[in-house]
């Protein structure tokens, strides 16, 4: 079992190397982005990518602390879910309701991968690999229908 500065260091680790692994991506929507920090460009629309001892997700997070007005964004990335299918190659979980740790509600649409750990550095390439091909596909979708959401933003 890990401490928690010891966590807290394997997982500064583990991101910095998944970092270094992108760099060899330039992303589609938005030159100079970083990958880590996916700025949509879209206020309270993120993209994260997150791994623990369960596995790894890559997501949308819908985060507007307005009940309304997230699920009205929910419902329009649900008629971009064909669209979202042809670029990801794979069906997204829904989940209009997502919980955070800290128990802030969200929206949250994403894929995961489930057993792999992340202090087992054996089964980084695995993480890396499984958000690579998700975060690249995202941004190619994002670079294609961005101009609806922030339309729609407004």
């Amino acid at each position: 079992m890990f401490s928690k500065a010891e966590a807290s260091a394997w997982n500064e680790r583990f991101y910095t190397a998944f970092g270094v692994y992108m760099r060899k991506h330039e992303p589609v929507a938005d030159y100079g982005l970083k990958w880590l920090n996916y700025q949509t460009g879209v206020k309270d629309v993120f993209f994260r990518v997150e791994a623990d001892k369960k596995g790894g997700r890559v997501s949308i997070d819908l985060q507007h602390p307005d009940e309304g007005l997230r699920e009205l964004f929910f419902e329009q990335f649900r008629e971009f879910s064909k669209m979202m299918l042809s670029y990801l190659e794979t069906e997204m979980i829904w989940d209009k309701e997502y919980v955070l740790p800290n128990g802030r509600i969200i929206s949250r649409i994403y894929v995961e991968k489930k057993g792999l750990n992340i202090y087992k550095e054996d089964d980084w390439r695995d993480f890396f690999e499984f958000f690579e091909t998700y975060l690249t596909r995202l941004d190619a979708f994002w670079a294609d229908f961005k101009l609806v959401f922030e339309d729609f933003a407004q």
